[in-house]
Order: structure tokens, then C-alpha cells, then sequence
């Protein structure tokens, strides 16, 4: 008798978060402006593992580091299919997220990433100045009328 073993994990937003992440080139950002982490520090890079940071935030509401080890696991094998990559059981230890942050917290490297990141996010297009507009839309103001008046 062949027996089939069956795992469920839920997703929810994790593709959506993930998804717009890449969009925003949020790892290759990170990667292009930070150093390859500590030798001991195999794995995914300082970009893969604030994707993975990040995606714990949003999909969670929580910035507490102490958790996301656990979320990783929980969500391991979905993470893992959704991102393509090799995820460590360790990957994203508080320890391992406390050095991403204290890397990229630097002075002179958040300059250079907001920088990076501002030109390539934000878009800036010359409009036509020869016309101007003005919208003089009207409102309405409910209050109480004073007895005074």
C-alpha cells in the first residue's frame, strides 16, 4: 500500500508581498550597496534576507526580530517555492537579522541606498507650464448654529 504524505502551510500575502518586493529590486539593492556577510554567515545574502525580514513585517504587523526565525520555519517550505531559494534552517536568527540592521544602519550606506533606491522608485516627468489651472470645487461645512447670532 502506497501512502501519500500531504503538508499544508497557509500563504496568504506572502507571494503579493514578495512579488512587489522584487519589483522594487529590493534584495539587488541591498546587495549592490552592502558587503557579502561574515564568512561564518552562509546562506542567503544581506538583500535575500531583508526581502525575508520585510515580508515577516508587512505580512505579520510585527518588527520584532525574536520571531521571524519561527515565522521562517512555519512558512519554510512555501518561502522556499515562492522566493526560489535555498533557505537554512538558521537563516533568520534575531542574531542574523541584528547584523543586516546594524550594517545597513551605517550613516554613509543609508545615504547611498536611499539615494539608489529614490532613483530608481521614484519618477519624476517635466509637465507643461504654459497653462495653468486652478479648481475651485465648493464644500459644505455642517455645524451648529450659535444662538448668539
Amino acid at each position: 500500500m502506497i501512502t501519500t504524505q500531504t503538508h499544508s502551510e497557509r500563504i496568504d500575502d506572502l507571494p503579493l508581498i514578495i512579488y512587489w518586493l522584487r519589483q522594487m529590486k529590493v534584495a539587488s539593492m541591498i546587495d549592490q550597496h552592502l558587503p557579502v556577510p561574515h564568512g561564518n554567515r552562509q546562506g542567503l545574502s544581506y538583500g535575500e534576507l531583508a526581502v525575508l525580514l520585510l515580508t515577516y513585517i508587512v505580512s505579520e504587523a510585527d518588527h520584532r526580530m525574536c520571531c521571524v526565525e519561527k515565522w521562517v520555519c512555519e512558512h519554510h517550505r512555501s518561502l522556499e517555492k515562492i522566493t526560489g531559494w535555498k533557505i537554512a534552517e538558521k537563516e533568520a536568527t534575531d542574531d542574523r537579522c541584528g547584523d543586516l540592521l546594524k550594517t545597513m544602519g551605517k550613516p554613509e550606506r543609508i545615504s547611498e541606498m536611499s539615494i539608489s533606491i529614490s532613483k530608481y522608485l521614484v519618477k519624476a516627468y517635466e509637465l507643461p507650464t504654459e497653462k495653468g489651472r486652478s479648481d475651485t470645487t465648493s464644500f459644505s461645512v455642517y455645524h451648529q448654529i450659535s444662538e448668539r447670532e
